[in-house]
């Protein structure tokens, strides 16, 4: 199971479903082809460039299948991308931290009730300014609405809060959209990002 990247008081806190077996078997987060998660919060502003390039998934993938993905080359690649994400201020978890899943719609996927009383439990201790959940509307909305009734399926900042930290629905990165869909879901990662920096921009010096 990968590592969460989580500590107290985070920027912002990437939420998805369960961790995907492609990303489980390379040994860091967001790793399938089709996932555009890196690419989008380089677009919307959120990290300065991609943390993970497309030459990088590629190196991983193509070294893993070639038998030649050291485990020391895989754990300093981990190290490299936690800091970077850390020191921005990012953290990345799952919901259901029980399974590695096939992808969102895989049944084994889905969190227990435990799963998401455990979660909410740690998000109210460890205190992200900024929950972002990088799920599906429709499993977003299954998930929250018997505990936060206006819980909606528009994709941006939410209403309510989990604790003391904004919630964000941002869809489903992997999942392959065009047209309108894909711009709002571009748009609703370029207002976070402006959500962030305004965080930033009040934070106290020193």
């Amino acid at each position: 199971m990968l590592a969460e990247i989580w500590e107290p008081d985070l920027t912002v806190l990437f939420v998805g479903t369960a961790a995907e077996e492609v990303s489980d078997t390379l040994g860091f987060h967001y790793l399938h082809a089709r996932n555009r998660f890196w690419e989008l919060i380089a677009i919307g502003g959120i990290t300065p460039e991609r943390i993970i390039s497309a030459s990088e998934r590629k190196a991983l993938t193509v070294g893993h299948a070639r038998g030649n993905l050291s485990d020391p080359i895989r754990s300093m690649f981990i190290q490299k991308k936690t800091s970077q994400l850390l020191k921005l201020g990012l953290g990345l978890t799952y919901v259901n931290r029980r399974v590695v899943a096939v992808n969102d719609k895989d049944k084994a996927a889905r969190p227990t009730e435990a799963d998401i009383q455990g979660f909410i439990g740690r998000v109210v201790n460890l205190n992200p300014k900024i929950l972002a959940f990088v799920t599906s509307a429709d499993f977003f909305v299954e998930l929250l609405k018997s505990r936060y009734p206006d819980v909606t399926s528009t994709l941006g900042l939410q209403s309510f809060k989990m604790g003391n930290s904004q919630v964000w629905l941002l869809g489903s990165p992997g999942t392959m959209l065009r047209g309108e869909a894909l711009t709002k879901q571009e748009d609703a990662f370029f207002e976070l990002g402006e959500r962030i920096t305004a965080i930033k921009d009040i934070a106290p010096k020193g």
